[in-house]
């Protein structure tokens, strides 16, 4: 039994966050391997599987029963861009995180190891997805998005939920001493662990933590699934374990 504070639809295979899920008018999901019965739910193109990936897409688009399903083609930066009625059919380029405030438009982000993170703001009724690699969260891709939130919407940090993704874990995240030094100059050292071969491992989960409240997200607003998508391949698709070529699934959220 998987220990962590995300349900999962067994029909559907989707997982949700138990306290989002019960937000009034959000729905939200996070895709597996076999979702909404289908073998291999692959979204992301580079997997040359463009018509079976066009697909899933569709079908994840009519799942939720929405006017559009906007995906970014991610790079490991900072950029932040907001989805509207005009903007909602178009692929962002080099974007990491999207927000909205449309019924009906759903964003999302993809992932084989690196941390979705959803935000939502139950005041303003303001969504936010966003892609935190190692490199997405030393540059405080979080923060980021947690500024345009503010900018675009007036959101308030201090209403702002976040909920951290499946995502690779610590005991599999070993990284380069160059990678750990990034972390220990932006104060995070708490997230570096060593391990018995000496070699530095990094909590993804712990450093966004950290940065979203520094941010000034309340601790009690930040959920943490704790589902390391190494271990579960099963559940996910893991480019650590897998190879950069594997899959990608996915972390959605819309304003009914």
């Amino acid at each position: 039994m998987i220990k962590t504070t995300l349900l999962l639809d067994q029909e559907q295979q989707l997982y949700r966050f138990e306290k989002l899920k019960e937000s009034k008018g959000i729905v939200h999901a996070i895709t597996t391997r076999n979702s909404l019965a289908t073998a291999d739910f692959n979204l992301s193109f580079h997997t040359g599987q463009e018509e079976q990936v066009i697909r899933s897409r569709k079908a994840l688009q009519h799942f939720f029963k929405a006017t559009s399903l906007t995906i970014p083609k991610q790079c490991h930066g900072t950029k932040v861009v907001q989805i509207t009625e005009v903007n909602n059919h178009e692929i962002p380029l080099d974007t990491d995180a999207l927000v909205t405030n449309v019924p009906g438009l759903t964003i999302g982000v993809l992932s084989a190891d690196c941390v979705p993170i959803l935000f939502y703001d139950p005041v303003k009724r303001v969504l936010g997805a966003a892609h935190a690699g190692w490199k997405g969260t030393v540059a405080n891709i979080v923060g980021a998005t947690l500024k345009k939130m503010q900018e675009f919407y007036g959101c308030n940090f201090l209403d702002i939920e976040a909920y951290i993704g499946p995502s690779i874990s610590s005991i599999h995240f070993e990284v380069g001493e160059e990678v750990a030094a990034q972390f220990e100059k932006l104060e995070l050292k708490s997230c570096i662990q060593q391990t018995s071969t000496n070699k530095p491992h990094i909590d993804l989960w712990l450093a966004n933590k950290i940065l979203l409240q520094r941010s000034g997200v309340k601790k009690e607003n930040i959920d943490v699934s704790e589902m390391c998508t190494y271990d579960h391949v099963d559940h996910f698709y893991s480019a650590r374990k897998e190879g950069f070529q594997t899959g990608r699934f996915g972390a959605f959220i819309m304003l009914r």
